[in-house]
């Protein structure tokens, strides 16, 4: 896909390309006319203004773009809060832009953000037409995307060639950038746990398939109950699950019903820990007086007294920082291949007891 030129914004705009670039650049000679049909051609047209001459000038707006599909999902709460935090300490302003996983708000908010200038942006991309991504991003440009599957992160790799990037999470290749929590030692200290609390059918319940994440966990979880003569059991979301939480819910309330039903439940993330719990309740099953249960992330909610949940913190916190200091490194001009791993950490509270 061909990029957008000044050309190309001042004849949708009918005027001048000089004008096109006073508008840009702020000039007060212009009038309010004609500076609103100039910014609406840009919209329309994705346009980014060319960031290799602005590089050349040494111009830096000591800002930093984020873009997430939901800001009210936990996950991408603290991780906002963090990585905003993180860009604030080393004098840089972040804006926020929610795309309510809607591809064509993602890339009406990256030409937004591009054309104020931000000098990186941390994208968790909800998009399958990447090559709309690719034209839109100049090249050169820094990067931190999040990925949601082995998939797509193949798919930036071949589309944004030697653009430069950071990964957040796990889905991602060789030779990337990243940071990433260590999710099989998180699923393996999960399963270790329980077992030494006298559980031994324990089943790991949730995530997509085509996701490196569940793929990580599920290694951990195996590795633990293989090594203490358990049979793993573990159920995942076909392709094409609209409602995770629905599944879950069946799911979780199917494996209840059974005779023997699971005396200990790993879920994928907190928020599917208590769609378990709630089954469960459906069933006339509470934790941890007949189960024990642990799940994902250490969202505030699960921190609540009468919820109180044992979960796996995944370092969101930690994280988001460090993805900010990369990028920030990327766009002074590092080049170096940067592998960070984060230690897990299980956080005991009240949903698991020793049977």
């Amino acid at each position: 896909m061909r990029r957008v030129t000044i050309r190309d914004v001042a004849q949708r705009a009918g005027v001048s390309s000089s004008t096109v670039s006073r508008v840009l650049n702020d000039s007060a000679s212009i009038s309010q006319r004609t500076r609103q049909a100039v910014r609406e051609a840009c919209q329309a047209l994705h346009y980014v203004p060319d960031i290799t001459a602005r590089g050349l000038s040494g111009h830096k707006t000591h800002t930093i773009g984020i873009i997430v599909p939901d800001i009210s999902n936990p996950y991408f709460s603290a991780l906002c809060t963090a990585a905003e935090a993180g860009a604030s300490a080393r004098g840089y302003r972040a804006i926020l832009c929610n795309t309510l996983y809607e591809p064509v708000n993602e890339l009406d908010a990256i030409g937004r953000m591009l054309s104020q200038r931000v000098d990186g942006l941390l994208v968790a991309s909800t998009m399958d037409d990447f090559q709309r991504f690719d034209a839109l991003i100049p090249a050169g440009f820094p990067v931190v995307l999040a990925a949601h599957s082995p998939h797509t992160q193949a798919q930036h790799a071949a589309l944004l060639g030697e653009l430069p990037c950071v990964y957040l999470g796990s889905n991602h290749g060789p030779g990337c950038s990243y940071v990433e929590v260590d999710n099989e030692q998180g699923a393996y200290q999960a399963t270790q746990y329980l077992y030494r609390l006298g559980h031994r059918r324990i089943v790991f319940l949730g995530g997509r398939q085509d996701s490196r994440t569940l793929e990580q966990r599920l290694q951990g979880y195996r590795r633990s109950m293989l090594a203490n003569h358990l049979i793993p059991d573990a159920a995942a979301a076909p392709d094409g699950t609209e409602n995770l939480g629905a599944w879950c819910f069946q799911e979780a309330r199917r494996l209840f019903r059974q005779s023997p039903c699971p005396d200990a439940v790993i879920a994928y993330s907190d928020i599917l820990a208590m769609q378990v719990m709630e089954a469960a309740e459906e069933c006339g099953l509470h934790a941890p007086e007949d189960f024990s249960v642990i799940g994902f992330d250490d969202i505030a909610l699960g921190r609540l007294p009468h919820i109180h949940l044992t979960t796996v913190s995944q370092r969101e916190t930690q994280a988001g920082e460090l993805a900010i200091r990369r990028l920030l490194e990327k766009i002074d001009g590092s080049a170096a291949v940067t592998e960070d791993i984060l230690e897990p950490e299980l956080v005991i509270r009240s949903t698991c007891r020793r049977i």
